[in-house]
């Protein structure tokens, strides 16, 4: 799952450092922010595997954020929004959310996959 956050985040830096381009305001840079975390969270993951469940998780809470941010912005003032701030907003919040659903996904799998008796066991409860 690293693997892939880095392309997300990749592609959340892209888009906030493009808007940035395009429109000169720093709350184009939004995507970006998010994005770098994901990035160093993902290269963390990738440079630490024993810490890997961990940093994951943290960037699942770093892309729900990233999805929440521009849902809240296109409910409350989707109608003021400038061409590319929709765009931005829309992009953003399909790109985390997209990202969300792949490690809630993935968790859920590496959850079924353990074996009895393993850390993550529930039998314990």
């Amino acid at each position: 799952m690293p693997k892939q956050t880095l392309v997300f985040a990749a592609l959340l830096i892209t888009l906030g450092v493009g808007a940035f381009s395009i429109s000169g305001s720093r709350t184009a840079l939004l995507p970006a922010f998010v994005g770098g975390a994901l990035a160093v969270l993902a290269g963390l993951a990738l440079a630490y595997a024993g810490a890997r469940r961990h940093l994951m998780h943290v960037a699942a809470v770093v892309a729900l954020l990233g999805a929440l941010a521009p849902a809240a912005a296109l409910v409350i003032r989707a109608a003021q929004m400038s061409p590319l701030a929709l765009g931005v907003n829309v992009g953003m919040l399909a790109l985390s959310g997209a990202l969300l659903a792949m490690m809630v996904r993935s968790f859920i799998a590496a959850r079924r996959s353990a074996a009895p008796g393993s850390a993550g066991d529930d039998s314990r409860r």
